[in-house]
């Protein structure tokens, strides 16, 4: 067809230039000529070489569409009713959903959408931007995040221009809106972490601490300690964002996953302690022949944080107690740490322009709330030999220096492993462990069926029987779960299946605090997800798996702790 309308062209060329005597492509405008014109051709009038004309000029004029689209053509209309008409043939399920979200962003009341570059970008992505989330897993919940991520953005122009030069993120914005209402908040208060995820390392595990610390203690000329607390949250913002886009895409295990989480967060105290103390010490200068230390506990002591946790930290301090530093505005060793350790706990979790870190939970230290903030290794020391409670050095089994000289860290952790060495009674520290857990079950019961750390054979009992008997066997004390699971196991005071169960439930818990928060069923559309994450070839066989990890906890609940006969039944495993 194109050959024949092009000789069909050329001669009718030929046509016009016999009549006008001239180098003409254009047919002519008064009707005579154009008589003439088809009477050269063959033809009885103009209207008949019209005729002749018009289907070789549709054909041509729709290859020369097909091939070259203008860009404008693909944009929503703006028009309702061909809006409403576009929507409709997409056939989707939120069909009047997504007409009303558009509308409201066109409305103009959006703040991220006022200006007129901010709607020239958004407009340019909008056609991709509803097929990726109406394709997306869960439709209904992407759309809603999405309107929620569009409300609380402070402008939209980078993160729609990314979208429309690296369409593959849609695809990835798609999921994340649907499975991960975590990263959707996210997202709607920091859309530049998006950017990050530009660069294909940002799918990388995290490197090591040190690398890590070097990372985010890069400085630009001029920067002051707020800028530096800026860059660092920034910067670790980006990276607990990636490891999440990790898990959901399904590129490293959960577990490295939440071992990359703890040496982000231990990079970060490094870096931010390393920082308050170059600016405390600008005005109150240096304690003679003092040092901090920082004592990690929990997830971190045991290098396995999940996106939510907090960091459950003891600040000590050696030297002599009663010495007075050497600046400006001296203080007494007491006061001096005290203070560092606030401002410490300040820069970790206190929101910048950046957003939050993380939650600093410090009640874990000697005389809990009640106590000062910082005290002396030796006051620790006497605190844990002599007044701690058993549940303080079950504690105690987790803790590792995060901070501090390292021969300072190695003869903490050296006088932690004599402590919990200890000779203990067996029954009394049985009765101890079993009281703590039935005040837990009558203070903190669990938030649903998937709370997997309360429910009963969870991971607090799995830790519970792990503590006991690292306690009463000062055997295996290492602050790694799963590393001191396997020694017990290999000693042979575990049933093998515990390392199993861990595991399982740990990747699930990773997950879930993701994916479903809320500890409860995830949506359908998210548990194949959720099931992968955990190691798991289904939801169902994620659940029989689950089911078997508690049985197995319960089993070795009751060899090695018990109930007493006189105990209420149901009120604890």
């Amino acid at each position: 067809m194109l050959s024949e309308s092009y000789e069909l062209y050329r001669v009718i060329e030929h046509r016009l230039q016999m009549v006008n005597d001239q180098q003409t492509h254009s047919l002519p405008d008064a009707a005579a000529d154009l008589d003439r014109v088809a009477r050269l051709h063959g033809l009885q009038s103009g209207q008949q070489l019209l005729d002749l004309l018009a289907p070789h000029v549709e054909a041509v004029g729709t290859i020369y569409d097909d091939l070259i689209e203008p860009e404008d053509d693909r944009r929503l209309p703006l028009d309702e009713e061909k809006l409403a008409a576009v929507i409709a043939e997409k056939n989707l399920i939120e069909g009047d959903s997504f007409l009303q979200a558009i509308r409201r962003w066109r409305s103009g009341k959006v703040t991220a959408l006022r200006s007129s570059a901010a709607q020239e970008s958004f407009e340019a992505i909008l056609p991709d931007l509803v097929d990726a989330i109406a394709t997306a897993p869960n439709s209904t919940k992407a759309l809603a995040r999405l309107d929620s991520l569009i409300e609380k953005l402070p402008t939209a122009i980078n993160f729609f221009r990314i979208l429309e030069a690296r369409p593959a993120l849609l695809d990835l914005l798609g999921k994340i809106l649907s499975h991960a209402p975590v990263l959707a908040d996210a997202l709607a208060q920091r859309a530049e972490l998006f950017d990050g995820l530009i660069d294909a390392t940002a799918l990388d595990l995290p490197p090591s601490v040190e690398d890590l610390v070097e990372q985010f203690a890069r400085m630009e000329p001029g920067d002051d300690y707020q800028m530096l607390l800026d860059r660092v949250r920034a910067r670790v913002g980006d990276k607990r964002f990636a490891l999440g886009v990790q898990l959901i895409e399904g590129h490293h295990d959960a577990l490295a996953i939440s071992a990359g989480y703890a040496r982000v967060a231990e990079a970060a105290i490094q870096v931010l302690t390393d920082a308050t103390i170059t600016e405390f010490e600008a005005i109150h200068g240096k304690v003679p022949g003092g040092t901090l230390l920082i004592l990690a506990l929990g997830r971190l002591g045991g290098e396995a944080l999940t996106h939510a946790s907090d960091l459950d930290l003891i600040f000590l301090f050696s030297g002599d107690h009663s010495a007075e530093s050497d600046g400006q505005r001296s203080l007494g060793a007491t006061q001096y740490y005290n203070r560092l350790a606030a401002r410490l706990v300040t820069a970790l979790s206190v929101p910048t322009a950046a957003g939050p870190l993380y939650e600093v939970d410090t009640r874990l230290r000697p005389s809990g709330t009640q106590g000062p903030l910082a005290v002396t290794l030796e006051s620790f020391y006497k605190y844990q030999r002599e007044n701690a409670w058993t549940w303080e050095h079950m504690a105690l089994t987790r803790a590792r220096p995060v901070y501090g000289d390292p021969a300072a860290r190695a003869e903490l952790q050296k006088e932690i492993c004599d402590i919990l060495c200890e000779e203990r009674e067996p029954e009394a520290l049985r009765k101890a462990v079993r009281k703590m857990r039935l005040d837990i079950v009558e203070h903190k019961p669990p938030k649903g069926p998937l709370d997997t750390k309360m429910m009963e054979g969870g991971l607090v009992d799995w830790e519970f029987i792990v503590h006991f008997l690292q306690l009463k066997t000062g055997e295996a004390l290492y602050p790694q779960l799963g590393k001191a699971v396997r020694a017990l196991v290999d000693a042979g005071h575990l049933d093998k299946e515990m390392i199993t169960a861990h595991e399982l439930m740990t990747r699930l818990l990773v997950a879930l605090r993701l994916m479903s928060p809320d500890c409860d069923f995830p949506p359908e559309t998210s548990r194949a997800l959720i099931a992968k994450a955990a190691g798991q070839e289904s939801w169902d066989a994620l659940l029989d798996g689950y089911d078997r990890a508690r049985q197995c906890v319960i089993d070795e609940w009751n060899r090695h702790l018990r109930p007493d006969p006189d105990e209420i039944l149901g009120d604890i495993i």
